[in-house]
């Protein structure tokens, strides 16, 4: 899409390049991942297979049998690519690695939109955004907000676009995407409402009844399609639920996570430490160029704004995960990069008479390198390794959609309910007695004296069978 002339352009997006490859292609595509991404794996690998249905979501035959804890967008969205591609665990892998691809792109095309000639340098909030170490892990571990973060980033970037532009049309689309961010997360995602009036307040392009106008386009949107959802009995009844046991737990402190309602405050510095001290270097070197440099800090303040509008809410509950701050860094990044382009732009220039032909070729050949190790170590997991291998033996002997009886210290183990759930299909119950029984190695053996040990090369588990 992009063309680079030889030079440190060119040098910088292979830098990129290079980094998100290292930095995203091996931890998505090897196997395990954090307990809630295998869970949502779980659900929608349920739905594609006709197990629950969109409003009726199944986790398990034993827990979440109807499934309201999130809206269903992201799964029923997820579980389109398991229907079409099957329930190969690289399913929800190339899924996430999509969408960490259309996040980057819509930072690109909302970074070209504020800057326009300055396309060449479209790889420095990539690379800053990609410096971020909440992100790889986030879009790695199949969260909800890998979905969300693009759609509210579509949101922004069509409502940035109508404030620019005056066209109706833009906010229209714009309400649409917020509708989406809203129906994969609730209430974290309507963050984009807060566009039109932050773009008055900063640059007073038109009057303040036009502002109301364009933010009540925005609001409408979502609101009148809720409100049809609404009137369909199985979406009502679902979003009772929903704002009961999700939205009650939270503001009745039942979900809580942290003691101090700036916790994400603390996180969203130390995770911003890394692109921060980045352009802080680059300032350095190129500090001498840059004297008369203009900014024009209003671009740079009205991401900062819609950043903060993204992050400052999570902090009214004391249910606060780092996770929740990865919609917000677009717009910090691209605030920084705004803030910081000027230096760049002098500091490219000092770099344009050196020789970049050795630099690019050495850094294609790393790229290919790092793909080709990609490749080769995809099937080596991560994390999890004895249970990912024990699932291998298992689902030999028990077919899908089967419930076995557990220990009882296997059943607060929540992952293992997600991992044996979505990688066999199978429900663990330690209340009803069923063919199989399963225990740690070291664990409660059964007291049905029905039950013989199958003796199968399990590292962690010993599994049993009713005789």
């Amino acid at each position: 899409m992009y063309v680079f002339k030889t030079g440190p352009a060119l040098t910088f997006g292979l830098f990129t390049i290079l980094v998100f490859i290292s930095l995203y292609g091996y931890t998505i595509f090897t196997d395990g991942m954090f307990f809630d991404g295998v869970f949502y794996a779980a659900i929608a690998n349920n739905l594609a297979n006709g197990i629950g249905s969109f409003w009726e979501m199944q986790y398990t035959t034993t827990l979440h049998t109807s499934f309201h804890e999130q809206p269903p967008f992201v799964l029923f969205l997820q579980s389109l690519f398991f229907r079409m591609l099957g329930d190969s665990i690289f399913v929800e892998r190339l899924y996430c690695f999509l969408f960490v691809l259309l996040n980057i792109y819509l930072i690109i095309v909302t970074w070209i939109e504020v800057v326009g000639k300055e396309k060449k340098y479209f790889w420095l909030p990539v690379l800053l955004w990609l410096s971020i170490p909440l992100n790889s892990w986030t879009f790695q571990n199949n969260l909800i907000e890998v979905t969300m973060s693009p759609l509210d980033l579509c949101a922004v970037y069509f409502i940035l676009r109508g404030c620019r532009q005056g066209s109706m049309h833009w906010f229209v689309l714009g309400g649409l995407f917020t509708f989406l961010a809203f129906f994969s997360k609730g209430f974290q995602g309507l963050f984009p409402l807060a566009a039109p009036l932050l773009y008055w307040i900063i640059y007073r392009t038109h009057n303040f009844s036009r502002a109301i106008i364009q933010t009540a386009i925005v609001a409408v949107i979502p609101a009148f399609i809720i409100s049809m959802l609404l009137a369909y009995p199985p979406a009502r009844y679902f979003f009772e639920l929903y704002f009961e046991r999700r939205l009650g737990g939270t503001f009745n402190h039942l979900q809580d996570t942290t003691r101090s309602h700036f916790y994400l405050l603390y996180k969203l510095v130390m995770e911003m430490l890394v692109p921060v001290a980045v352009c802080l270097l680059i300032w350095l070197i190129a500090r001498k160029n840059t004297v008369h440099a203009i900014i024009d800090k209003r671009q740079a303040i009205f991401f900062v704004g819609i950043g903060l509008t993204a992050s400052l809410p999570l902090m009214v509950t004391l249910e606060q995960r780092p996770f929740y701050l990865v919609t917000s860094f677009p717009y910090f990044i691209l605030g920084l990069s705004l803030m910081v382009l000027p230096t760049v732009e002098a500091f490219m220039e000092t770099l344009k008479k050196r020789n970049w032909h050795v630099p690019n070729i050495s850094l294609g050949v790393l790229i290919l390198l790092a793909v080709t190790f990609i490749s080769i170590n995809a099937k080596n997991p991560k994390r999890d390794h004895d249970l990912i291998a024990d699932l291998g033996s298992i689902q030999r002997i028990i077919p899908k959609r089967t419930t076995i009886s557990i220990s009882p210290e296997i059943e607060t183990r929540w992952s293992l309910h997600a991992y044996f759930m979505r990688y066999n299909t199978i429900s663990l119950d330690d209340k009803n007695k069923h063919l199989y029984f399963l225990t740690f190695t070291e664990g409660s053996a059964p007291v049905d004296s029905c039950y013989k040990d199958l003796h199968l090369p399990l590292k962690i588990f010993k599994l049993y069978e009713c005789k």
